[in-house]
């Protein structure tokens, strides 16, 4: 029902310039609004932090326009990205933070959710393939300790972060649309007084369904 509402919203709006546009002889860009779904492979850079990728989801929305071989593409979804301290190696750094100095050695995991803004340059390289480029702003929604390490978890990291994000997606017939996106953190996320970037490298995967 609130997806038929948008849908209705969005023609109400933009049915009037259609009509005045093909009036005038003007080309209308393609408008694109779309759910999407997938996975999200991620680490953080540092001696800190086990250097492994690892997997969570991702879902939102995507609004973009298209016309001929060039557009835009604007997003909002949610991420969730699991990072494992490296035991030693964080406690030595951060033990000030500790609950329980007896966890020096554990390997304790952070799973932080995102809210992810990209806005994206759009560039078709061959038919239903396109290339994504532009920035990317990520801001930390909640962070969840599952080992209760730390006193206060959702303090150690910075409320966002901003990105470079480069990508490819496939438009398929039914309204599918598949890609495929490598993110790198351009700005630190460690929010302690203590020095060490914390830099995030991810990597997308995802499934789209196109409304429009």
């Amino acid at each position: 029902m609130k997806n038929r509402k948008l849908l209705l919203a969005l023609v109400a709006i933009l049915f009037p310039a259609m009509v005045w546009a093909q009036d005038k002889g003007v080309s209308i860009p393609k408008v694109d609004l779309a759910i999407k779904l997938g996975a999200n492979i991620a680490k953080l850079s540092g001696n800190t932090w086990d250097n492994g990728y690892k997997a969570g989801f991702l879902g939102g929305v995507a609004v973009g326009l298209r016309e001929h071989k060039v557009g835009v593409q604007v997003e909002a979804f949610f991420s969730q990205t699991n990072y494992t301290v490296s035991g030693h190696d964080f406690y030595d750094a951060y033990s000030g933070f500790y609950n329980n100095l007896a966890d020096s050695a554990k390997n304790g995991s952070f799973k932080v959710t995102y809210l992810n803004i990209p806005v994206l340059f759009q560039l078709k390289l061959i038919p239903l393939l396109w290339l994504q480029i532009g920035p990317q702003y990520s801001g930390v929604v909640s962070v969840k300790d599952a080992d209760n390490l730390v006193k206060d978890a959702k303090g150690l990291f910075k409320s966002g972060d901003l990105s470079g994000v480069i990508g490819l997606e496939l438009k398929l017939p039914l309204h599918l649309n598949v890609g495929a996106r490598y993110v790198l953190g351009l700005s630190s996320l460690n929010n302690t007084d203590i020095s060490g970037a914390w830099q995030q490298r991810t990597i997308q995967l995802h499934l789209a369904y196109a409304f429009l």
